[in-house]
């Protein structure tokens, strides 16, 4: 009985201990920062403003879990000086899939490099698109500062330099050598010399045969780029994961958070996507608004679409007011509709768009009305915002009726004078242009308005008398004031040209 009372008591003291123990071990937390696509201003604009978030939590280490072919190379060094500048806080690198060119400059930048299986790093050589349209690796004026930057982030972080070096430098080999030291002693043990292949060729025979023959690392010609194990092997990566949960089970992060892109950086990086495509539209609009006469449809396309490729570079700035922007642009083409380019249906459709997105964006479903039932599942529920659907779109459709009854039955209720409808009725009136059946094919007339691509144009008829018309190019715009000969005469239209 005592034995059992002794052994209890034991066992609780251990209990209590263990329990102490796990109290006063700190948990290690762990900000994650997303790194993926293309290496462009606005991946740097994103992980500035990440880090900083990142550092307001005061976290054990910031993750970069990098998946990227490289990208523009002033952005990556922006983008490293940036992560060499966080103190006190341990900066990880955990390549996700890839990282390539300058996706390898980003990661050398943290100070531990972690990967996951199946994945590769390397290849850094500056390229740029010769004339023939094939990828070349730029000269020595590039690639110098960039190999520079690669020695001291080696140096900085504890990596294999001369390797580092061989990421950006298809003319360096290196190879690998190994032999043993104090042969046959009891402090005999392996050494291994990383050394370029130009300086082992000038080695004497002694130093060669001591060393024996060396093992290939990097060719001459080509670029190191490196598998996972490769990598681990190298002195690169410290470990390779299966995947996240076990990367972050194995390094103990219990606490773990991640900063999300936001609304405009994602909008930024859409935009850059196809800024290419953007441009080359808009400047195409610009020059056949160039070749046609006055100012119309292309040359407000070509504007916009110029305009969309240069608020793409400000977009992350200006995040929080999106959807107003988008707002006041939609009423801009609501009124480009209305007073500039009537008939179109493209800017006024475009307006519409614009305001109906922006008020989507500015939705939020903590406004819900309480009318409206919450859901009740802990997991995510696309109830709420089911109901805020509905919501906008209630909305939007009661902002139409009631313009519309209001016009259509209470303000023809006003007296004269008060309402801004016309009263006349309407049963006799008559249009003010005449019949189609009194033009000819062929006919010569004079455009009295602009046609973009409708209008009116006066028409001299046999007597000699002039009448005026409604007319239609086939999308030709034709300045009030120059000739024009009819085309042809179908279902009630007089289609023109320009003479």
């Amino acid at each position: 009985m005592a034995f059992l009372a002794t052994f209890s008591f034991a066992d609780t003291t251990t209990v209590v201990d263990s329990v102490k123990a796990e109290i006063s071990t700190p948990k290690k937390q762990a900000v994650w920062i997303k790194l993926e696509g293309d290496v462009d201003p606005t991946m740097y604009e994103f992980c500035a403003r990440a880090i900083g978030e990142a550092l307001e939590k005061k976290p054990d280490a910031i993750v970069f879990e990098i998946n990227t072919f490289g990208g523009r190379l002033d952005a990556a060094f922006d983008l490293v000086d940036t992560i060499m500048a966080v103190k006190d806080v341990e900066t990880i690198a955990l390549v996700k899939k890839k990282a390539i060119s300058a996706g390898s400059l980003i990661a050398l930048a943290c100070k531990k490099l972690y990967m996951l299986e199946a994945t590769t790093i390397g290849d850094c050589a500056p390229i740029v698109q010769g004339g023939d349209g094939t990828p070349q690796i730029v000269g020595e004026k590039i690639q110098s500062p960039l190999r520079a930057k690669f020695r001291n982030l080696a140096q900085r972080n504890g990596y294999p330099e001369l390797l580092a070096s061989s990421f950006v430098t298809p003319e360096l080999e290196v190879l690998e050598l190994t032999a043993k030291l104090d042969k046959g002693k009891a402090t005999e043990r392996d050494t291994t010399l990383i050394i370029e292949g130009k300086k082992f060729a000038v080695l004497d025979s002694a130093e060669k045969k001591f060393w024996g023959a060396p093992k290939i690392l990097v060719k001459e010609g080509e670029l190191l780029t490196m598998t996972d194990k490769e990598a681990e092997e190298l002195g690169f990566s410290r470990g390779t994961f299966k995947n996240r949960d076990d990367f972050e089970t194995k390094l103990a992060f219990e606490k773990k958070s991640e900063v999300e892109t936001n609304t405009g950086e994602k909008l930024a990086s859409a935009i850059a996507a196809i800024s290419g495509i953007l441009l080359i539209l808009g400047f195409g609009a610009l020059y056949i608004e160039f070749k046609t006469p006055g100012f119309g449809m292309f040359g407000i396309i070509g504007i916009i679409l110029i305009g969309i490729v240069f608020f793409g570079q400000f977009a992350p700035q200006l995040d929080g007011y999106i959807p107003a922007i988008l707002l006041i642009a939609g009423v801009i083409l609501f009124l480009v509709e209305i007073f500039v380019m009537p008939g179109t249906y493209l800017f006024g459709v475009g307006g519409i768009a614009c305001m109906i997105i922006a008020l989507i964006m500015s939705f939020d479903s903590a406004n819900i009305p309480e009318y409206v039932p919450e859901a009740v599942e802990t997991t995510f529920d696309a109830t709420p915002w089911l109901f805020g659907l509905f919501f906008v779109l209630g909305s939007a459709a009661v902002a139409l009726i009631i313009p519309i009854a209001a016009s259509k039955y209470l303000i023809p209720l006003l007296p004269e004078g008060w309402t801004p409808m016309l009263k006349t009725d309407m049963e006799t009136a008559v249009s003010p242009t005449e019949a189609v059946q009194e033009v000819a094919i062929g006919s010569v007339g004079t455009a009295k308005t602009f046609l973009r691509p409708v209008g009116q144009a006066s028409f001299t008829m046999p007597d000699g008398s002039t009448k005026l018309f409604d007319v239609q190019t086939h999308g030709e715009i034709i300045e009030a004031g120059q000739n024009v000969k009819v085309e042809a005469v179908q279902e009630g239209h007089i289609w023109v040209t320009r003479t």
